[in-house]
Formats: structure tokens, C-alpha cells, sequence
């Protein structure tokens, strides 16, 4: 198995689909559990569950809300990993935010809204797309090289020179206050466009240069746009944002509540998180969407690229097969279809939908002189020159074949007569170049190229393109998030826990008390009554009393006094689906008739 399907098959369970139907599934304890972890936690990490007063306000006893815990453990709703010292921390798992973000917001008072009324203003327009210029900068790597300092640090004037080679700029990225190394040396628009090489796995950090992984670039080439966008999108989404679990619901709630293409979105941010408007501008660098003012001063968001699809919503593990036979398909619509204009003076347009295959193509023949909805391009001999000589990984056509195939109408006469020529001067130079080496170095070189060629066609043809970005790639913001999942992964000081759960007091002390205690509804002395409701409170499990016809059914948290004594619990007044109300209250034992303790397992 090579390093690519490796990395493709580790990363495949990672993408599994969690439906609405494995939420219904789930006990009305486990999703009460589950949601109120979330609302509270998010995909973040933590190290133990919540106070048990705040499972009674939910209407659940301790034991409950531990047993519920377990379950979800177990149907791997809830994670674990160990650190190296023996502390276990939780997380959910990432493939469930977004069926909890639907499950669990709450409709009454979402962060985002539909808005009836049009924006007064656009604070900030979105840019072309970041794809391209990843692109770009891949193009600009293989042909200039990126080399390290001895301190692993790229060359000042390389920084520089990546700092103008790209329309993104720091602005766009300053106020997420991404922490870094060297941030004294690198923008923040440069750090964010290499960590995004990294984690796509289209270059790799060695000690003495950037490197490009060849069979990787050939496969993130052959994708259309819209999959680049899809891997793109959760790079952004995991590595980018803000870590609180607060932003991480927003970040979600902004990507699935808000379906509408091309349509205003209200951002509801009453405590003016900056955290919110520096992602939102983010976004609209990216050019994933655009940001607007309302009347109210308040904070609006439209998306330009379809946020299901980004979200990657209606894919599933068994898609594969489908998978590839789309986006093969795909690619001959796009060929077929996008155009370049070749302009007499050399420059060449290129509009949005020209396929990233043929982009990557002029990259190397071309120079770069407009980017932005209608790029512009402009032939030039040195690249001509340089792209001709060098195979790059791939087998290239001459610049004349190229721009035939990929333009509208016929290149003017002119331009077709220079690109003969500097092919014609590339030539002759090459086979002065190829005088000087062996014949047996020659033919080692040709072989490799072409064992490479065919091994990278081999594996476009039989591996689904939706595996590119790893979660657990290594780029330069490292624990930027640090996610359960991320903890997860990094096997030096962690490895994932089991699903071992301690059994409940409750459940080993049973025997213990007589079982009339939790079998039978009985009329107890105070004294025992007293002893059943301090066993209710040591065991975290509820206790019912009744009195007539009422049953009340407590959680109890305190007993005050010995022989006239009381009993401070949470009442449960009513346990709905969704919502329970509970009130806090205080009893006496001549309040009640008959009582026992209530189990989980009677619940």
C-alpha cells in the first residue's frame, strides 16, 4: 500500500455520516446529556462531566446523567484519550457537530437569522477565491524553490516575496489572533496559505526546503473547484477559528442554519464577540462569502459558495465509487466547456470557470498580472522556456498544444509564431544540456519520470478525491484548536481510551440496603425515611414520595437536622422530550405517605 492510500484509508472513518436518525435513536437521557455537553463543551475537550446540579435542572439524577454518559461513550457519541500520566479527557467526536448543531440550537434564539430587509452597506467584499491562489504559490514554489534557514526558517526575502505574491493580505487575517512561531517574521496571510499547503498535504516541511509532493499535487489538480473549495472549507473551519466552544457553535450554526445562496444573513452578537466579525472577515477573504451592516448597525453575512456543499452534508463513507465516477465526469464537462481568450498582445483571460487543470497549466507558461473574477494572464518567454524544459511531475504538452486546446477560436498568428520559437530556442538549448549527461543517466531519469507519471495516473483513477485534507496533518499552527480529536492523535503523550466504564455505586452497593428500599412504594419512621433520603443523595439517583394521589418524583441534594428533619431537592414538575422544568423545594418527611429510591434502571 503506498503513502497515499495509507493516509486515505486512516482518514476515511473520520468522514462517516451521523444522521438524524442515530440522534432519534438515542434514550431521551442520552440526548438530554449529550445536548447540554455540547452546548456546553462543543467539539472541545473535557475532563470530567458537569456538577450534578446542573444535571437536576436538566431533571436528571447524578447516576442518570453518568449512566446516559457511559451509553454514549459506548455508541461512540462521546471520545476519550488518555494522557501519558493516566488523566482521561472527553470530547464528541468532530462527525457529530453537525447533526447536533441542527438537534441542539436553540430555535428561540439563534446567532444567525434570516433577514427581511436588504443591508445598508457591504463592509467588506469577497476576494477570488483562495483555491487559485494556493495554486499560485504552489506554481511559484516548483519553479523557485523554498529553502530553510538553519534555523528551519524560511529566508527573509522569500517571506517577501510570498507576502506580495498573493491578493490575500494581513488585514484580512490580523484580528484571529493566531498565535505562531516566528510571527515576527511571517504575515499572518503567509503562515495561513503554507499551513493550508501542509494540511492539504500538497508540500512538506523537511529541514532544508518546502518540498512538493507530486503525487498529492496531481491529484488536488484533477479536482474541479467546487471539491477544492469542500477540503479548503474544513481546513478553515478546523484550524483557523477561534477555540472557544462558543465560536465553534457559531462557526457551525453560520455554515448549516443559513442555506440560502446569495442571501443576507443577520448575525445576532448582543455581547459584540470580536471573535464573530474577525471570522466573518476571514470568510469574505477567503472568498467564501461577503459581509454587510444592517440599519441597525448589526452584523450581516451572505455566502457565495454553496455552505451545504461546503459542509460536505449529503456525502457519506459509501459514496466512494459514485464519488469518482462524478468527478471524472465532472472534469470532461469542464475541459470540454472552459475556455481561455488569447489577446494579440499576449495576455490571456481566463474567466471563473476555467477549470483549475488548465489554471495550472498557464501558471507555467504565463505570468500573473490580474487575479480576481476575470484573471488576466500574460505569456512569457522565460516560463515558456523553463516549462518546457522540466517535466515537474507531470506530463505537459508544448505551449502551442496547450493553448490550441484550451482556447476559444485560434491564437493570432503572431503569438502562435513566438511560442514556436521559444519552444524551438528551448529545444535546441535542452539538447546541448542533455549532450553532457550519460546515456545511462538519461534513461534513469526518463524511466522515473514515467514510472511517475503512470503511478499518479494509477492512483486519480481509483481513489475517491474527497480524502485530501487530513485532520491530523502537520502544518504551522500546531494545537491552533486543540480539539479532543486533535489531542487525540498525537501518540507521543496520548493514546484513545477504551470504552471500560466504572459500574455505579448504585449498582454495587445494591445488595447492600434492603430491597424494599427501591422495589416497593412503603411508609418508613423517619428515621429510616431519613437514612433512604441520604442514600438517594450518596447513590446521585432520584427518590419518589407520594402523598394521596400525587407522586413527586426529587432529586434530592441536602438533608438539614436529625430528628425533625428536612429534605432540599429539585422537583420535577415536568419531564417533556426536550425540556424539563424542575423547581427547587423543601420537604418534610410528614409530607409524604410512602417513598423509595428510583434506579436508572427503573427509569
Amino acid at each position: 500500500m503506498s503513502e497515499l492510500e495509507y493516509e486515505m484509508e486512516q482518514e476515511a472513518p473520520t468522514r462517516e455520516e451521523h444522521s438524524l436518525e442515530s440522534w432519534a435513536a438515542l434514550g431521551k437521557a442520552e440526548r438530554r446529556v449529550l445536548g447540554l455537553l455540547f452546548r456546553k463543551h462543543a467539539g472541545q475537550s473535557f475532563s470530567s462531566l458537569l456538577p450534578p446540579e446542573v444535571w437536576a435542572k436538566e431533571g436528571l439524577s447524578g447516576a442518570e446523567a453518568k449512566l446516559a454518559f457511559a451509553m454514549l461513550r459506548r455508541k461512540r457519541w462521546i471520545s476519550s484519550v488518555h494522557k501519558s500520566w493516566g488523566e482521561c479527557t472527553y470530547y464528541i467526536p468532530q462527525s457529530h457537530l453537525i447533526v447536533l448543531t441542527l438537534v441542539c440550537t436553540d430555535r428561540a434564539n439563534p446567532m444567525v437569522e434570516a433577514m427581511n430587509e436588504p443591508v445598508m452597506r457591504v463592509i467588506r467584499e469577497a476576494k477570488p477565491h483562495v483555491a487559485a491562489e494556493l495554486l499560485h504559490l504552489v506554481a511559484w514554489i516548483e519553479r523557485e524553490a523554498l529553502p530553510l534557514t538553519s534555523k528551519g526558517t524560511i529566508h527573509k526575502r522569500s517571506v517577501q516575496k510570498l507576502s506580495t505574491l498573493t491578493i490575500l493580505s494581513s488585514a484580512d487575517f490580523e484580528d484571529l489572533n493566531i498565535a505562531y512561531e516566528h510571527a515576527d517574521l511571517y504575515p499572518v496571510h503567509v503562515v495561513i496559505l503554507l499551513d493550508m499547503l501542509l494540511c492539504l498535504n500538497l508540500v512538506q516541511q523537511t529541514d532544508k526546503e518546502f518540498e512538493i509532493r507530486q503525487e498529492h499535487l496531481q491529484q488536488w489538480i484533477s479536482l474541479p473547484w467546487s471539491e477544492m473549495h469542500r477540503e479548503i472549507f474544513q481546513v478553515c473551519m478546523d484550524r483557523y477559528g477561534g477555540s472557544e466552544p462558543m465560536m465553534q457553535r457559531f462557526r457551525y450554526q453560520l455554515a448549516l442554519l443559513t442555506p440560502g445562496l446569495n442571501e443576507w444573513y443577520r448575525i445576532r452578537n448582543e455581547q459584540d464577540h470580536p471573535k464573530i466579525k474577525s471570522w466573518l472577515m476571514a470568510l469574505a477573504g477567503w472568498g467564501f462569502g461577503e459581509v454587510g451592516e444592517t440599519a441597525d448597525g448589526a452584523l450581516a453575512f451572505r455566502w457565495l459558495m454553496n455552505p451545504a456543499e461546503l459542509m460536505d452534508i449529503h456525502r457519506s463513507a459509501q459514496s466512494v465509487e459514485a464519488d469518482v465516477v462524478r468527478h471524472h465526469t465532472q472534469g470532461e464537462v469542464e475541459e470540454a466547456s472552459a475556455r481561455v481568450y488569447v489577446q494579440p498582445d499576449f495576455e490571456v483571460m481566463v474567466p471563473p470557470d476555467v477549470s483549475p487543470a488548465v489554471c495550472w497549466g498557464l501558471e507555467h507558461y504565463c505570468e500573473r498580472m490580474i487575479r480576481d473574477q476575470m484573471s488576466i494572464y500574460r505569456l512569457c518567454k522565460e516560463r515558456v522556456d523553463k516549462a518546457e524544459s522540466i517535466a515537474g511531475g507531470q506530463e505537459r504538452q508544448s505551449a502551442v498544444q496547450f493553448l490550441e486546446k484550451y482556447s476559444y477560436g485560434s491564437l493570432p498568428e503572431h503569438v502562435m509564431g513566438a511560442l514556436k520559437e521559444w519552444t524551438r530556442d528551448c529545444e535546441a538549448q535542452t539538447m546541448k544540456q542533455t549532450q553532457k549527461q550519460t546515456k545511462t543517466q538519461t534513461q534513469t531519469q526518463t524511466q522515473d519520470t514515467v514510472a511517475l507519471v503512470e503511478k499518479v495516473g494509477s492512483k486519480s483513477i481509483h481513489k475517491s478525491p474527497s480524502f485530501v485534507y487530513r485532520s491530523a496533518a502537520q502544518g504551522l499552527l500546531q494545537g491552533r484548536m486543540k480539539t479532543g480529536m486533535a489531542a487525540g492523535r498525537n501518540a507521543d503523550s496520548l493514546h484513545m481510551g477504551g470504552v471500560q466504564q466504572d459500574e455505579p455505586a448504585w449498582s454495587l452497593r445494591k445488595a447492600d440496603v434492603p430491597e424494599t428500599w427501591h422495589r416497593e412504594w412503603r411508609k418508613y419512621h423517619m428515621s429510616t425515611a431519613r437514612q433512604i433520603a441520604l442514600q438517594a443523595i450518596e447513590w446521585q439517583v432520584k427518590l419518589g414520595v407520594r402523598k394521596g394521589e400525587n407522586t413527586f418524583v426529587l432529586i434530592p441534594q441536602h438533608v438539614k437536622g436529625h430528628e425533625h428533619w428536612t429534605l432540599e431537592a429539585w422537583c420535577l414538575l415536568d419531564s417533556g422530550e426536550s425540556v424539563c422544568t424542575t423547581e427547587w423545594r423543601t420537604f418534610t418527611p410528614e409530607g409524604w405517605d410512602t417513598m423509595r429510591l428510583i434506579l436508572p434502571e427503573h427509569v
